[in-house]
């Protein structure tokens, strides 16, 4: 018997199944948005129905609502990943039939956008109440496309030329010629979408992409950093912070790009020109922004820079779990710190700062000894409810809860400024200057009173020992 069969046997066995578990395991993740949609339902036939040059018509329709229904599972992540130049466009056009459900990343200016209503029957088996045109005009290459998308900022959904710049992970579906018809739905024919640049043979063309929102990046402080501000929308107060958890994180990402004390310079530019309801003077005479409109106005106040000063009673480094995964293949965040910040205005109350990072050497913690002096610049994103405990309310029924909500703003900025107090090296060289002093004081005193007892002891001296020398004796009788 070969005494190497065995051995070789059971590696034959090990290998084999390394090789099945690494086939499953990337089985999990599709390689490419057309392997994605196939598992979604969208089956290579539904692109085979596209074709370009005409308008769209119903078959071509129900794949594009089709594709729109499904991209609401795909996890954004994965459509950033898939997403290709918008410079390949061009060889998209040149050849759509090999580009078809395939995504691209696109950027440029929003110049129109204008709701839809799918028939009946669409709408319900797509639980889709209206979708929306919006014509994008590239930054490069230099061309209009038109996205089809269910989701657009709340102040364009009524239909707007908003001239501002957006974007999107758009899915490629096909190519329209100019004045060719690209509405469908329950409105109006649209007139096309015409084209500019591009080659010769793509010249009229427009390209016809499909995307799960327009995102918008207005010309402010937070579109600048890169935030896409439609996502506020979504923002509800008093809710727990996990039904905002996208745009929570795409605002915790838009700081992170921002440089080092530029939301701080910012806001200090804006104090004097904000409504005097919303700045105060304290007992040094120094205006500063007031928190009165962060607790009672919050609905006024989304995406409001604000610098605040104050006292850090709990700074707690904040770790995400495998529950967001997603995030931090996203946006590469794993962690952030959660300040809360008494100022000499809020009557007592906190407020909640997250900030990517702290100032090196700062300590963090909860003790009830902690408290540091800060100020901080970010971005109130929403009213949040936080529970504390109710064991210093007095008694409480053995079936009631031990913990009650408690409100506060929340606000997302980068960093903050550090106030420590006097470090022992300054607080001893105070202590030096000081003791040198005193000492150099009760020797001032010795002197003086040395010198004192000096001439009074010359005094003496020549009171008990008669007259000098030369003083005339007396005269006798």
């Amino acid at each position: 018997m070969n005494t190497d069969y065995f051995p070789r046997c059971v590696l034959a066995t090990f290998l084999a199944a390394c090789a099945v578990c690494a086939a499953a395991a990337g089985a999990n993740e599709p390689a490419d948005p057309r392997e994605q949609f196939r598992a979604l339902g969208v089956e290579d036939s539904y692109f085979d129905r596209l074709s370009d040059g005409g308008p769209i018509t119903p078959r071509e329709w129900e794949t594009m609502l089709r594709i729109m229904y499904r991209l609401r599972i795909i996890p954004p992540v994965n459509l950033d990943r898939w997403a290709m130049d918008a410079e390949l466009l061009e060889a998209a056009i040149q050849r759509p039939e090999d580009y078809r459900g395939l995504i691209f990343h696109l950027r440029g200016r929003v110049t129109e956008v204008e709701p839809f209503r799918p028939p009946d029957e669409a709408a319900e088996r797509y639980e889709l109440e209206k979708y929306y045109r919006c014509r994008l005009k590239l930054d490069a290459p230099e061309r209009t496309v038109l996205v089809y998308t269910e989701t657009v900022p709340e102040q364009w959904q009524k239909g707007a030329r908003p001239d501002a710049s957006g974007g999107a992970p758009g899915v490629f579906l096909k190519l329209v010629k100019r004045g060719a018809g690209a509405t469908g739905g329950s409105s109006a024919s649209a007139n096309g979408a015409g084209a500019t640049g591009g080659s010769s043979a793509s010249a009229g063309t427009t390209p016809i992409f499909v995307a799960p929102r327009l995102a918008w990046y207005p010309n402010d402080l937070l579109g600048r950093l890169g935030m896409d501000v439609g996502l506020l929308d979504t923002v509800h107060n008093r809710e727990p912070l996990k039904k905002d958890r996208r745009a929570f994180y795409e605002m915790l990402a838009a700081v992170g790009r921002a440089k080092p004390g530029q939301l701080l310079r910012q806001a200090e530019e804006n104090l004097p020109n904000i409504p005097q309801e919303w700045r105060w003077t304290n007992s040094e005479g120094q205006e500063l922004y007031s928190v009165v409109p962060l607790f009672n106005e919050p609905e006024g106040q989304l995406g409001r820079l604000v610098a605040l000063q104050g006292t850090a009673r709990l700074v707690e480094e904040i770790y995400l779990d495998k529950d967001d995964a997603d995030i931090v293949d996203q946006y590469g965040i794993n962690h952030y710190y959660q300040v809360s910040l008494f100022t000499d205005d809020s009557q007592g109350y906190p407020l909640t700062f997250c900030v990517r990072e702290l100032p090196e050497g700062m300590p963090y913690g909860n003790s009830s000894g902690y408290g540091e002096s800060v100020l901080v610049a970010g971005f109130f994103f929403k009213t949040w409810p936080y529970p504390i405990s109710r064991l210093a309310e007095g008694a409480i029924s053995p079936g009631d809860p031990k913990t009650r909500l408690q409100l506060s703003p929340l606000l997302i900025g980068r960093s903050l400024v550090w106030r420590p107090p006097p470090r022992p090296a300054d607080q001893t060289r105070t202590n030096v200057i000081v003791g040198g002093l005193f000492i150099a004081a009760i020797v001032l005193v010795w002197i003086v009173a040395w010198r004192s007892m000096h001439r009074e002891r010359r005094w003496v001296d020549q009171v008990i020992g008669g007259p000098p020398k030369d003083f005339p004796p007396p005269e006798k009788d």
